[in-house]
């Protein structure tokens, strides 16, 4: 890297960094200056309380639920199942069979008239 460029680049940033002090100016401490800075803070944090508490109130009830619902899934796979012992692939196979036997009616094979 050329010397020249980086004294340029060196000259540029103290420009930028100048523009920005004049841009922004350090506050003027006063006596009120930490208090309105704690009002501040507070008024922040008093609008997103309300969003915190929703959300509590919220996943406290989504876990309440989810244990519930555990509870209860727990409890019924502890009791005798009372539908029957097929599995729901072996019941649907069954019925496709009943639907199927509609469709069929009898046939009767009558002698071919040279063969009586």
């Amino acid at each position: 890297m050329d010397h020249n460029q980086m004294g340029s680049d060196d000259t540029r940033l103290d420009a930028l960094l100048a523009a920005y002090r004049d841009a922004c100016p350090d506050p003027e401490p006063s006596a009120n200056f930490m208090p309105q800075l704690w009002q501040k803070i507070e008024a922040r944090q008093q609008s997103s309380t309300v969003f915190g508490r929703l959300a509590r109130n919220l996943v406290t009830a989504a876990l309440a639920l989810s244990g519930i619902l555990g509870l209860a899934v727990s409890l019924s796979h502890s009791r005798p199942a009372a539908l029957p012992s097929e599995s729901y692939v072996e019941v649907l196979a069954e019925d496709q069979a009943r639907e199927n036997l509609d469709y069929f009616e009898p046939v009767q094979i009558e002698p071919a008239a040279d063969q009586r």
